[in-house]
């Protein structure tokens, strides 16, 4: 179980929850507006050097899900954020919910150097309602890798979205290094069925570390071992 007041520092490493605590309603809807023509946009407008998978013709689509509702714990009831997996463990008390996260995982088709390049990132949105978006992760961009030490996601840009309407827009890309580590015993390349997160690493300076490479463990972040396994939804087409 992730605490809310936990849950905010997970949301902002792993990009598994929205950053944005200002709640804005959009019109959203994943199968309408992440489409071919935004998608083609941040392949084709990436300036990562990672990111060479321009005629890339389909994109394998991954999907993990969590549920802020009300959990009962030390004999008080407050709000708690869990995998859908686990939602059986909300209390009865108050089954209405306040937010739902649907994080995406999007592997590219590799061109070269059997490499796929991947989108990753998340939408918060009210609950039961998959119109409607309250707010955006970062964008994360880079490539699946497999070495000996195991399969890895290296992000090499970070990007934000822009609306207008139903428009959506990547803007404000940054470069950076970000490596999420993928649990051996999931899949490890293109045609997997699953993927899971189980590590979080920042090369980075950051202020916990200062120029030391900080890991961060997706299990005690979590508690648990099936949050964050990201399962196969449906394939793209990107170009005929």
């Amino acid at each position: 179980m992730l605490k809310l007041n936990s849950s905010r520092f997970i949301i902002f490493i792993l990009a598994a929850v929205v950053s944005s605590c200002t709640v804005r309603k959009h019109p959203f809807n994943f199968n309408k507006n992440i489409d071919n023509t935004f998608l083609q946009k941040v392949i084709s407008k990436s300036k990562s050097i990672l990111a060479t998978e321009k005629n890339a013709t389909s994109a394998r689509v991954y999907k993990a899900g969590f549920l802020q509702g009300w959990m009962e714990q030390n004999h008080f009831v407050d709000w708690a954020v869990l995998s859908k997996q686990r939602k059986n463990e909300f209390t009865s008390y108050n089954r209405g919910g306040k937010s739902e996260y649907d994080v995406y995982l999007i592997l590219f088709d590799a061109k070269s150097e059997n490499k796929n390049s991947f989108l990753f990132f998340t939408v918060q949105r009210p609950w039961l309602d998959t119109d409607t978006a309250t707010g955006f992760s970062p964008f994360y961009y880079g490539i699946l890798d497999n070495r000996a030490s195991g399969p890895y996601l290296v992000a090499e840009e970070t990007f934000i979205i822009t609306t207008t309407g139903t428009t959506y827009t990547p803007s404000n890309r940054k470069n950076n290094k970000l490596y999420f580590l993928l649990d051996k015993q999931y899949g490890s390349n293109f045609k997997s069925d699953s993927l899971r997160i189980e590590k979080v690493v920042l090369p980075q300076d950051n202020q916990l570390s200062d120029n030391k490479a900080l890991v961060i463990s997706v299990d005690d972040v979590l508690g648990d071992k099936v949050s964050l396994i990201m399962r196969y939804e449906d394939t793209i087409i990107l170009k005929p």
